[in-house]
């Protein structure tokens, strides 16, 4: 499964607009799979120009292979372009491989310089070169359109859907550019750049190609979609094709943080056609007013967050939160009081922890912002998570914020594990039943919950689960020296997986002797052990496992209703007497290496970890 060049296609179909460039070059080929870069250079045929567009996941690759290039064909002329090239000519000087760089959108720029090669190229604006001794940049201007031209409907993918028939194609769409935000951590922060909206009927075309061409995933590339009105018609263009062609079957989209009613309506739509990937974005990044200070954003009011998640949960509809570790002003306590308000306010099922990668042109990629706020970095191996763990090729490296002046490495540490431990002990519902229960009836906070748990598996008598957090904790020690450690998981296949997927994958393996070395300190929590053993029960049979389709469950709590209750946002206390319930997987994974894929690869984006239908006998 791979994605189609959309970055280089609209690129090349912007390019060959102009009557010089196609009277001048003839475009050969895509290289687009990461291929042994000789046997791409052997298939190459004395090239004139190669391009390159880089991002953090590509660019040694590219180095790399411009290198051989070189070798090969040392009059070829190479440019590199894209994201990850830094705003000045410290790229060029650093790798004689590269002969131009362009910056910012490129349709225009690229295009302006393969006119501009076989004569004068210092009127090309936006450019960087050697002249001489010397690498200079060109004069910058704001370059852009709103209606580039499509790769999809003027044909330039069409020979690589036919020579290509064993791979399963995904793609990205773009229906607008641009982001009015200006956050920090952002490569677009510094742009500052209005949103230009690309003609709906183009919108509209391309998304009946991607259905006609069973295109099987699709990536929005919009910073903000439902943003405007049309987003809705968008969808409805999206749903129409799912209905016509069974294709995509998933959309991802980055929706707007301000549009809440819209968004809310396009999540509905989709979810009705089970078209939709990982339902609304909730975005925090952090919720301390100090770090969203710092990197120029503000978040709605908790309490609107609130009414959101029960919304969403009340109409069984999918929504996550992300938050950013290494910001600056972040501290330990307040990650974790960022990760337990998630808990209070309704948000028990999806959470991401990403690192803070510091992109080169980002506000804070910028050297004097770096050093105001202490930020000091990790380079590391950019891990490719549910992938062989043995097919590594031409490894990637990224800058990862593991200290500020206000978290220590030591500290960073502790919250990236405390991170990763909360998301598969209650994101995934390990023990999500007793956290919330404790908050509820006994208040006991959601943070003293899991620090005491951690303190517990930390120093008592539990060598199983101690071994699984000793290792995830060793990790990110692993991780802030600069080395590139992975968990496999081995009874799931030869895999790389997430911090938070392998501490669930183990303990749901081993789940009797994990939930036999809990109970000492769930006793010590729930004191009333009738009700202990009962939510035991009940937490323990509404986990999915593989081959386990149905489970009988008898309670004399209805812990059911009381749980459904609480995650809209809507609590009431636990109902005695006496109920029988039937869970069901209508789904049940047949092997771990399955119910590793479905459950925890393609279903860590919503409640999956638990069985999908519940009914009181």
């Amino acid at each position: 499964m791979v994605y189609l060049p959309y970055t280089a296609g609209v690129i090349v179909a912007n390019a060959w607009r102009s009557s010089r460039v196609a009277s001048l070059y003839e475009f050969k080929d895509f290289i687009f799979i990461r291929k042994n870069i000789e046997q791409v250079v052997a298939e190459m045929e004395s090239p004139a120009v190669v391009g390159f567009s880089n991002y953090c996941w590509n660019t040694e690759y590219n180095l790399a292979l411009a290198a051989e290039i070189k070798k090969m064909f040392p009059d070829c002329v190479t440019v590199f372009g894209g994201h990850n090239i830094p705003h000045n000519t410290s790229f060029l000087e650093n790798n004689p491989q590269v002969d131009y760089l362009c910056f910012g959108e490129g349709e225009i720029t690229f295009g302006s310089l393969l006119e501009a090669l076989d004569g004068d190229v210092s009127a090309v604006p936006n450019i960087a070169y050697r002249n001489g001794g010397n690498c200079v940049m060109s004069e910058e201007k704001f370059l852009c359109g709103d209606d580039y031209a499509s790769p999809y409907l003027d044909g330039w993918f069409d020979g690589l859907l036919e020579r290509y028939p064993e791979l399963e194609f995904n793609t990205i769409i773009e229906t607008s550019r641009g982001c009015p935000n200006r956050c920090a951590y952002c490569d677009w922060g510094l742009l500052k750049e209005k949103t230009r909206f690309f003609p709906l009927d183009k919108v509209f075309a391309e998304i009946e190609w991607m259905g006609r061409n069973k295109i099987r995933f699709v990536w929005g590339a919009d910073a903000n979609f439902g943003i405007r009105p049309d987003d809705l018609l968008i969808a409805d263009a999206f749903v129409e094709a799912k209905e016509k062609y069974g294709y995509p079957e998933r959309v991802r989209i980055n929706y707007s943080k301000s549009n809440r009613e819209r968004v809310l309506e396009i999540v509905r739509r989709f979810n009705r056609k089970g078209i939709d990937r990982a339902g609304a974005t909730v975005s925090l990044q952090s919720l301390s007013p100090v770090v969203l200070e710092n990197i120029g954003r503000k978040n709605m009011s908790l309490e609107n967050f609130q009414k959101d998640f029960g919304v969403y949960h009340e109409e069984n509809l999918q929504v996550y939160s992300e938050l950013i570790l290494g910001l600056p002003g972040e501290t330990y306590d307040s990650f974790v009081d960022g990760i337990c308000k998630l808990f209070e306010i309704g948000q028990h099922f999806i959470f991401e922890v990403y690192n803070c990668i510091v992109l080169p042109n980002s506000i804070l990629g910028q050297p004097d912002y770096m050093k105001k706020f202490g930020i000091k970095t990790s380079n590391s191996e950019i891990v490719r998570y549910h992938c062989d763990a043995d097919a590594y090729y031409i490894p990637e490296k990224t800058d990862i914020i593991t200290q500020t002046d206000s978290m220590p490495c030591e500290m960073w540490q502790k919250s990236a594990a405390f991170g990763g431990f909360t998301q598969a002990m209650h994101g995934c519902g390990l023990l999500r039943c007793f956290a919330i229960y404790a908050y509820y009836e006994l208040k006991k906070s959601y943070r003293s919950f899991y620090e005491g748990l951690i303190e517990y598996i930390e120093n008592g008598n539990v060598p199983f689960t101690c071994s699984i957090f000793e290792t995830v904790k060793d990790y990110f020690a692993r991780l802030a020296k600069g080395e590139n450690p992975r968990l496999t998981v081995p009874f799931t296949g030869n895999l790389v997986w997430e911090n938070y997927e392998y501490i669930f994958l183990n303990l749901c393996r081993n789940l009797e002797l994990f939930y036999e070395e809990m109970m000492p300190y769930l006793s010590s929590v729930i004191d009333d052990k009738e009700v202990l053993s009962q939510l035991f029960f009940y937490q323990k049979a509404v986990l999915r496992k593989p081959c386990e389709k149905k489970v009988k469950c008898k309670s004399e709590i209805d812990f059911y209703n009381y749980f459904k209750k609480i995650y809209v946002n809507e609590y009431e206390p636990p109902v005695k007497g006496s109920f029988e319930l039937l869970m069901t997987d209508s789904d049940p994974a047949e092997s771990w290496e399955e119910f590793g894929r479905k459950v925890v690869w393609y279903g860590k984006m919503g409640s999956r970890s638990y069985k999908d239908t519940i009914e009181i006998m």
